[in-house]
């Protein structure tokens, strides 16, 4: 790792770039979309579709970079069954629990079902999407290659996907807030810069051990292709 690369002292890197950039890029066009399906007009139509398959890349992309990811990237790390679970929610309260659990220095056992749940509420409204149409001239690429029925069915979940998405979206923003007045810990920043300072006796890799851009260029770029192959089928 170059001395450019190294955290500041006391702090170690825990989200690599690739992750922070996927981050920032989900929220942009996750929002972008959300407010765009409430405007009319043929330029918000387009910007919701083209939002809608950039969400599908950016989750397609995660989803590889959860096992071909750094250390802190990957799902393995981070994803805990339920006891583990369960027994950090019951002492999440708790005045002796540290904001940043010892053995959980990338995401602890609740981010981790945020971040499950988040990839999958958008990835399934992305490939809703697809299949969706309205009530006016607006329809998803694939659309017409299902029966009116499915098309149906998926506009449905598409609209109750919409609510699900707000949903997780609040309760990731009190989490956040929770976080920063209760417990004391910005998670925001690191998410900005990658570096965390870790609390005494805890230790962790370098999120940077290998080189990174190679890696995620090739999913990024096999993510893209395979939703311009989709949204572009027949």
């Amino acid at each position: 790792m170059s001395a450019a690369q190294n955290p500041p002292p006391g702090r170690v890197r825990v989200w690599d770039l690739p992750t922070r950039l996927f981050h920032w890029s989900l929220a942009l066009c996750v929002g972008a979309a959300l407010v765009s399906a409430q405007s009319g007009g043929y330029t918000a139509q387009r910007v919701h579709y083209l939002c809608g398959y950039a969400v599908l890349i950016l989750v397609l992309f995660r989803a590889a970079w959860g096992f071909a990811g750094p250390c802190y990237a990957r799902f393995a790390q981070f994803v805990r069954g339920p006891s583990a679970t369960l027994r950090y929610a019951r002492g999440l309260l708790g005045s002796a629990t540290p904001a940043v659990a010892p053995g959980y220095p990338g995401h602890n056992p609740l981010g981790a079902l945020s971040v499950v749940a988040l990839l999958c509420a958008c990835g399934a409204q992305a490939v809703s999407g697809l299949f969706s149409k309205d009530d006016i001239a607006s329809e998803g690429p694939l659309a017409r290659h299902v029966s009116e029925a499915v098309v149906n069915r998926f506009t449905s979940a598409h609209d109750a996907g919409q609510t699900v998405l707000y949903v997780l979206l609040c309760l990731h923003l009190a989490a956040i807030a929770f976080y920063r007045v209760v417990k004391r810990e910005n998670l925001v920043g690191p998410m900005i810069t990658g570096d965390k300072r870790l609390p005494d006796g805890v230790l962790a890799p370098s999120a940077l051990d290998r080189p990174l851009w190679p890696r995620a260029a090739l999913l990024l770029g096999t993510s893209l292709l395979l939703v311009c192959l989709l949204v572009n089928w027949g």
